[in-house]
C-alpha cells in the first residue's frame, strides 16, 4: 500500500478500512498535547504565585527591618531624655521600696 502526499493532504487515510489505527494515534496525540498545554498553564501559573509571595516576603522583611531599627532607637536612654526633656529628670541614686506589713496577721 503505497501512500503519497496528496492522499494525506486529502486525508484519505482517514476514511481507509483501517483507518482505526490512525484515528487511535490521533486521539492519543491529542490527549498527550492537551495534558502538555494543561501542565505548563498550571506551571505558569504557580510560578506566577510564587514570583508574587517571593516578593511579598521581601518587602515584609524591609518593613520588619526598618521598624526594629525604629524601636532599637527609642529604646535608648538618649531619645527618652530628648522626648521627654521638661517632664521627668533623670534620677540621681535608685529608687526605693515601700514595704507595708499586714496589721491583721498581726493581731491574731
Amino acid at each position: 500500500m503505497k501512500t503519497n502526499i496528496r492522499d494525506i493532504l486529502k486525508g484519505k487515510f482517514l476514511v481507509k478500512e483501517d483507518a482505526y489505527r490512525s484515528w487511535n494515534f490521533i486521539v492519543f496525540i491529542t490527549m498527550l498535547s492537551l495534558i502538555s498545554i494543561t501542565s505548563s498553564h498550571m506551571m505558569d501559573r504557580k510560578i506566577r504565585k510564587i514570583t508574587k509571595i517571593s516578593e511579598e516576603i521581601k518587602e515584609l522583611k524591609s518593613e520588619y527591618a526598618d521598624i526594629h531599627s525604629q524601636c532599637m532607637k527609642m529604646q535608648l536612654a538618649s531619645f527618652v531624655r530628648k522626648k521627654l526633656v521638661n517632664r521627668l529628670k533623670h534620677l540621681e541614686s535608685p529608687p526605693y521600696e515601700l514595704v507595708m506589713e499586714d496589721t491583721k496577721n498581726i493581731d491574731s
